[in-house]
């Protein structure tokens, strides 16, 4: 997000929703949620934005509505200030299946750039859980669970624990921020885990997951210190001749 010539300064406190309604429900699919009391702390070093969703995949089979609304937290909210309030549509025209699109979309006091990507013949893989199942998280590494699947050459964040631990419940349970990703049917999903200690230790491992129609997957990342398992459950997208059959 860019920040524009406003009278607000860096470091900003953003809360707000970005949701997008397709013709699989027209309810909102959100994509970002923060409320007043639990804002998204943007510095002009880290000005993006850690999205929270989708819930489920978006379905590019009309246009595609996309709603923004955020505002940057004040002293008081008489005086927060509004960032962005608008509507609007994706559709075909905005790239090629299988590239990355990049397309700038102006608001009241910033520029909001929106990263998507067009995937045909894809199955969508929602992570069921993340668990240490053996070992431990140390106290003083960070950490990062990142996706990435074989066409698109870009890492889809699932959880960023920032400066901070990463956090694991008292069951070894990793709640990650976003749990759904489209994978191609040929394609191949890979998840790795990342961990940062304080004193410039890395530690990283990656596990792979073939695409399948149905069931659940699962896998394990070995960081030395602990033991990952990711568990995948698999469904098909629904397809413009099935919203057909259905009446839609």
């Amino acid at each position: 997000m860019e920040n524009e010539m406003w009278r607000i300064r860096w470091p900003v406190e953003v809360y707000g929703f970005i949701a997008a309604r397709d013709n699989l429900d027209r309810n909102r699919n959100l994509l970002f949620s923060q409320t007043r009391d639990d804002p998204q702390i943007l510095t002009q070093q880290d000005s993006f934005l850690q999205l929270t969703g989708p819930r489920r995949p978006i379905a590019l089979i009309d246009p595609v509505v996309f709603e923004i609304q955020l505002k940057v937290k004040g002293t008081a909210e008489c005086e927060d200030e509004t960032l962005m309030d608008r509507a609007f549509e994706y559709g075909y025209g905005f790239g090629e299946y299988g590239e990355l699109a990049r397309r700038p979309w102006a608001g009241n006091f910033c520029t909001l750039e929106i990263t998507s990507a067009l995937l045909s013949r894809t199955v969508a893989a929602t992570f069921i859980s993340a668990d240490v199942i053996k070992g431990s998280w140390p106290v003083d590494y960070r950490g990062r669970v990142v996706a990435r699947t074989a066409d698109i050459d870009e890492d889809f964040v699932l959880l960023d624990s920032g400066e901070g631990r990463l956090q694991v419940n008292p069951d070894g349970r990793i709640v990650l921020q976003r749990g759904v990703v489209c994978v191609e049917h040929e394609g191949m999903l890979t998840v790795s885990v990342e961990a940062y200690s304080e004193a410039g230790t890395c530690r990283a491992d990656c596990v792979e997951f073939k695409p399948q129609k149905s069931l659940t997957s699962d896998g394990t990342c070995n960081l030395g210190f602990c033991t990952v398992q990711f568990i995948v459950g698999w469904s098909p997208m629904a397809r413009k001749y099935d919203m057909m059959y259905d009446g839609n």
